[in-house]
C-alpha cells in the first residue's frame, strides 16, 4: 500500500520476526523501531502491531520527532491514549488513528444525508454485524488469545462510524458478551449492547465474529430512523466500498442514494489524510484527540460486560483525564 501511494515512499520496515522481514524485498528491514529510526530518515511511522504494543511503539516514534499513523484501537487503555496525545502535543507531531472504515463511498453517502437532515431528527439506530472469523486468521494470530477481541478489534470500527455519522458521542452503554464454544477464540466473540448517545439517542448493537448462517458486510447492516424517514445501509460481503444505501421517507417510495466517487479509500485514504495534514499543518479527521472518544466507547462496552452494569462513558473519559492531569 505505502509503496504505491502518491506522495509517499516507504523508508523501512520493522518487525522482530526475521522471517516476516523477508517480505520487505529491497526495502531496508530492521528488528526494532529504535534501529530503524537510527538508520533511516523519515517523516512518519505507521504502527500496525498488535493492540497492546501500540502505546509503546507510537510513543517511541513521537519522542523521536515522527508523526504517527496508528492502527485501531489507539491503545488498550484511556490513560495510554491520553499519554500519546500529550506526547504528540509536546513533540508538535500528528497522532492519527487509521479508522479506515470512514473512508468508503456508502458510508460517506449515509453521513451526507444525515448531516443534511434528509430523514429529519434522528430517533433510533440499529446495527447488526455478523461474520464468521473462526478460520479468518493465522493459527497464532493475537486475536485468538486477546480479551474482548470482537469489541476491541472490530466494534471499534462500528462505534467510530456511529460517532461520525451522527456527530454525537456515546454517553452510556449496557452490554453483555459471551464466547462461542466452537472456535479458537479464548474470549468473547459475541456482544449485544444498548447505547445512549448525546440527546439520549438510542442505539442497539449486535455483533459477532462467530456467526452461524448469513453474514453481513464488514460495515454491518444499519437502519437509521428519523422523524421524516429512515435509511438502510447494506453491503458486499468482501468489499466495504460496495454497498447500497436506501432512503425511505414516510409516505414516499424507497429510493437508492447516489454515492460519491472517492479518489482514495480505506487505508490508502487514511495514509493520504496523514500526508495532507503534515503538508498543510491541519488536523486529520481521525486525529487521536477525536478518536479517544471512540476508544472510550469501546472501553465502556468492555467495562459494562465485565461489571454487568451500565457504563458511564463520559465519566470514564473524564476520570482518565483527571488521572492524567489534563
Amino acid at each position: 500500500m505505502i509503496q504505491d501511494a502518491p506522495g509517499v515512499s516507504l523508508a523501512a520496515v520493522v518487525d522482530p520476526n526475521p522471517v516476516a522481514l523477508q517480505s520487505a524485498g529491497e526495502t531496508p528491514g530492521y528488528g526494532s523501531l529504535e534501529e530503524a529510526l537510527a538508520g533511516v530518515e523519515c517523516d512518519a511511522v505507521v504502527v500496525s502491531s498488535p493492540p497492546e504494543t501500540h502505546h509503546a511503539v507510537a510513543k517511541s516514534a513521537l519522542e523521536a520527532g515522527k508523526h504517527v499513523l496508528c492502527e485501531k484501537p489507539l491503545s488498550t487503555s484511556l490513560s495510554d491514549a491520553l499519554d500519546l496525545m500529550e506526547t504528540a502535543r509536546r513533540a508538535n507531531r500528528i497522532m492519527m488513528v487509521s479508522q479506515n472504515y470512514r473512508y468508503n463511498a456508502p458510508f460517506r453517502a449515509v453521513q451526507r444525508v444525515i448531516s443534511e437532515g434528509g430523514i429529519g431528527d434522528l430517533i433510533s439506530i440499529e446495527i447488526n454485524f455478523r461474520r464468521d472469523t473462526r478460520n479468518q486468521f493465522a493459527p497464532d494470530d493475537f486475536r485468538y488469545s486477546m480479551r474482548h477481541p470482537l469489541v476491541l478489534d472490530m466494534a471499534i470500527h462500528h462505534f467510530d462510524l456511529l460517532r461520525a455519522v451522527t456527530g454525537r458521542d456515546v454517553r452510556h452503554i449496557h452490554a453483555c458478551g459471551w464466547r462461542a464454544p466452537d472456535s479458537h477464540f479464548a474470549h468473547h466473540t459475541e456482544v449485544a449492547a444498548v447505547m445512549a448517545l448525546e440527546d439520549e439517542l438510542p442505539v442497539m448493537y449486535r455483533g459477532t465474529w462467530t456467526a452461524r448462517g448469513p453474514e453481513t458486510s464488514w460495515n454491518g447492516d444499519w437502519e437509521i430512523v428519523g422523524k421524516e424517514g429512515r435509511l438502510f445501509w447494506t453491503g458486499d460481503l468482501e468489499d466495504r466500498n460496495v454497498g447500497e444505501v436506501v432512503i425511505e421517507r414516510w409516505n414516499e417510495p424507497p429510493r437508492i442514494l447516489d454515492q460519491p466517487s472517492l479518489q482514495f479509500t480505506e487505508r490508502a485514504a487514511t495514509l493520504q489524510a496523514l500526508r495532507v495534514a503534515i503538508e498543510t499543518g491541519g488536523e486529520p479527521e481521525t486525529a487521536a484527540s477525536d478518536n479517544v472518544k471512540s476508544l472510550a466507547a469501546v472501553l465502556g462496552c468492555v467495562r459494562s460486560i465485565e461489571d454487568s452494569e451500565t457504563a458511564d462513558v463520559v465519566e470514564l473519559l473524564a476520570a482518565a483525564r483527571r488521572g492524567a492531569g489534563v
